[in-house]
């Protein structure tokens, strides 16, 4: 069986996803979705990574990819129509996408979670779903600061920057001027997990060249996806076999060989190691692969920028 479809494993509220849907909706792509729950546990997830709990994670037959960062490569790189990573732009591209994905998406979820605004959340006005909701995310942050920022700081750095956007947005139809790239689309999720809200929508009128922006944005749309459950998603992975060749290249000063019992996980947050075999690494990616009861054998890829890897003693 070989299944190229691509299928995204995502929740409809998680920002990192959207940044991935409206990218396929930009590219006029079909793909399948998988609902996972927002909070632990995941198990159909957890067989195909290995222990990563981010989301989103994307499929392509027998091979996962986590982090958006590399989800959205993978994307230009099948489809590369309407690059969103113009060569001439690329270093600055990628340094500023970094950027946007870490410290500002911080800064956007404490304005997201301030207080007036989850006064008005459907997932905080009951009790219990809101205790359970901050017991897992105490759990997926647990040793690490990396999502905590104070709203009194983290306001003035968000507004400060959406005004930058705003003015930016003022003088070209996109961040990289005719055509959106990979800046537009790790902007837009953030500027979407606040402005989502109804109650702090209205704070749009303080950035009318970013309102604009981000409804052309959203008029890339989400309507070629289809449904499929996780257990669907757990037999194709297992039907099908391995896309990934075995490579290292450039990081043998780590002294990692193909075939090494490794360990991967972030360094920011979600230290949920993925552990597996050693099948691929360069400068820009690591491939792990494992096999799992349900699964069968998959290469799991993660990006080398934000990730670490250390061998695993037998």
């Amino acid at each position: 069986m070989i299944m190229t479809d691509l299928i995204l494993h995502q929740y409809a509220a998680s920002p990192f996803s959207e940044k991935v849907r409206r990218l396929l909706g930009y590219k006029q792509l079909s793909y399948h979705t998988v609902e996972i729950p927002v909070i632990m546990p995941k198990p159909d997830l957890m067989s195909l990574t290995g222990g990563y709990r981010k989301t989103p994670v994307l499929q392509l037959g027998a091979d996962i990819y986590c982090d958006t960062s590399i989800i959205c490569k993978l994307i230009d790189r099948l489809h590369p129509a309407d690059s969103i990573y113009p060569k001439a732009q690329i270093a600055t591209l990628l340094a500023a996408a970094n950027w946007t994905d870490t410290f500002l998406f911080k800064a956007s979820v404490a304005v997201a979670f301030q207080p007036k605004a989850l006064a008005s959340s459907d997932l905080f006005s009951d009790p219990a779903t809101a205790e359970a909701f901050m017991a897992d995310r105490a759990e997926f942050s647990k040793g690490s600061t990396a999502l905590g920022l104070d709203l009194s700081i983290a306001q003035p750095h968000w507004l400060m920057h959406m005004q930058q956007v705003d003015k930016q947005l003022a003088t070209t139809n996109f961040l990289g001027g005719d055509t959106p790239n990979i800046l537009d689309f790790s902007t837009y999720h953030c500027c979407w997990f606040v402005y989502k809200n109804e109650v702090l929508k209205a704070d749009l009128e303080n950035f009318p060249a970013l309102a604009q922006w981000m409804q052309k944005i959203a008029a890339f749309g989400q309507s070629k996806s289809n449904p499929m459950t996780g257990e669907a998603a757990i037999a194709i992975a297992r039907n099908n076999a391995i896309a990934t060749s075995s490579k290292i290249i450039n990081i043998s000063d780590m002294g990692l060989s193909v075939g090494d019992s490794v360990a991967v996980m972030p360094i920011d947050y979600g230290f949920q190691p993925t552990q597996g075999e050693l099948l691929a690494a360069d400068l820009d990616e690591i491939v792990v692969k494992r096999i799992d009861e349900r699964a069968g054998e998959i290469a799991v890829h993660f990006p080398r920028l934000g990730f670490q890897i250390n061998k695993v003693s037998e």
